[in-house]
């Protein structure tokens, strides 16, 4: 994936709303599902700046304009995190494991989990 911007908020909202949906998703579908409501030509605006940065690619069915995702979920969130990781934890994985950590008790399978990502990651070192 190139590396694409950070979207704002209003914009993410969208995204998730369209990769939730699987295949092609509506402007009505999309109004149905957001959180926080919008007007139907804010969310065209939206629509149109998505496109225009190359997130989404607009097909016409019938009347209908269709939206379907150019940049999968998995891709933003990859790009984000290594964003995030660089920009406020110096690149240190640990650095941001331990800022997530509230002092809380961590659950069993929480720690689990972390400690089979770790064991992975370990693995394609060799």
């Amino acid at each position: 994936m190139k590396e694409n911007k950070r979207l704002p908020e209003s914009e993410l909202d969208i995204m998730l709303v369209v990769w939730a949906g699987g295949g092609g998703v509506t402007a009505p579908a999309i109004l149905e599902h957001l959180e926080r409501p919008l007007t139907a030509s804010a969310l065209h605006s939206y629509l149109k700046r998505l496109e225009e940065k190359g997130f989404l690619a607009c097909t016409k069915e019938g009347k209908t304009n269709v939206y379907t995702p150019l940049v999968s979920r998995e891709e933003y969130q990859r790009s984000e995190g290594r964003s995030i990781l660089k920009k406020l934890y110096g690149g240190s994985l640990s650095r941001f494991a331990a800022a997530l950590y509230d002092g809380d008790k961590v659950a069993p399978e929480e720690v689990a989990d972390l400690q089979a990502l770790l064991d992975q990651l370990k693995e394609g070192e060799r």
